[in-house]
């Protein structure tokens, strides 16, 4: 929580911030986005950050506050107050942009797999509206802020010890149940994770069932494909004794303090897969080239308007050999 929290941190947060400079500035170099996935990768990056961002005043800021106790009183004092306040307010908005990567997660699997669809298979059409990205994103955003906005009530700041201590509402059964159990462990964890192995199982068999010549540009949508089942594997990995903790805590009440090292265990690995995430996209889409296409754009000629310039060209690719293919070729 010292020494390794605070390093992953960091580097996972240039590398997101990266990310999305990538997907923000690609266009100037004559590169054109595909705006439905790119939106989603955007989103994932910034969340990611942002949850990176927060964990250093939520866990590391706590923990070296406790490292350096002993060793100096006024600096200690300092970083109680800092810490105690970063805790109270940052707690709910680190598990706000932790909620909305998962489901942005999942929403950019079924992105892809709408896309690989064939058109005849019904589930092309019923994730049709997957492709409006943005307002997608912005649902996502809504609703993870509107599960967690009660979070901010869970702690109280005591002024006499400087302490950050739990409120009543934290501690009813009924509350954890809600909040913990069903919203937690079914709508953050159990249902992106039932989607993604369904997804993700799904792209695969579609990827080896389709002959080469039935799907265009095969290889990235393989590549894609792999993208997603690394990150699902991640994303189980990393996330299963979170969800594991918290069923813990239902049932039992409260984690043993000798056992407080599974919930900075925990919290270390939701920081590495929000680390691993932009490495993984760089990685399967070979440095992210495969998120982008070109287009050509036709040069001015020097006494020509722009719309003359492209007819000429485009008349140049085509064989006249009658007047109507002559006309055909005016006309486009």
């Amino acid at each position: 929580m010292v020494f390794i929290e605070p390093l992953l941190c960091s580097l996972g947060f240039l590398l997101n911030c990266a990310c999305v400079a990538v997907f923000f500035c690609v266009s100037n170099n004559g590169y054109f986005r595909k705006t439905s996935l790119l939106t989603y990768l955007v989103a994932l990056s910034i969340c990611n950050g942002l949850q990176l961002l927060l964990s250093l005043f939520v866990l590391v800021l706590p923990a070296i506050e406790q490292y350096i106790s002993s060793s100096s009183k006024e600096l200690s004092s300092f970083l109680l107050r800092l810490s105690s306040i970063s805790v109270r307010y940052g707690y709910p908005l680190v598990l706000t942009v932790n909620y909305a990567a998962i489901w942005l997660l999942t929403l950019i699997c079924a992105q892809r797999f709408q896309a690989i669809c064939h058109p005849s298979n019904p589930w092309k059409k019923r994730l049709a509206g997957i492709r409006n990205s943005r307002l997608a994103v912005a649902v996502v955003i809504l609703l993870a802020i509107s599960l967690n906005i009660i979070r901010f009530w869970e702690f109280r700041y005591n002024e006499e010890t400087m302490f950050v201590e739990t409120t009543v509402l934290k501690n009813l059964p009924l509350y954890k149940l809600i909040q913990e159990g069903l919203i937690y462990g079914m709508v953050v964890y159990g249902l992106p994770a039932a989607l993604l192995l369904w997804l993700n199982g799904s792209m695969l068999s579609i990827l080896r069932k389709d002959q080469p010549t039935e799907m265009p540009r095969r290889d990235t949508e393989t590549r894609a494909a792999h993208l997603t089942v690394c990150v699902f594997l991640f994303f189980f990995l990393c996330s299963t004794l979170s969800a594991s903790i918290r069923l813990f805590m239902i049932v039992v009440g409260e984690v043993v303090y000798s056992w407080y090292w599974l919930v900075d265990l925990s919290n270390l690995l939701m920081n590495i897969f929000a680390f691993v995430t932009p490495i993984l996209c760089y990685i399967f889409t070979r440095g992210f080239k495969d998120l982008f296409f070109v287009i050509r754009r036709p040069t001015k000629k020097r006494g020509l308007p722009f719309f003359e310039d492209i007819s000429e060209r485009r008349q140049s690719h085509i064989l006249v050999d009658s007047p109507l293919r002559h006309q055909q070729a005016m006309a486009l």
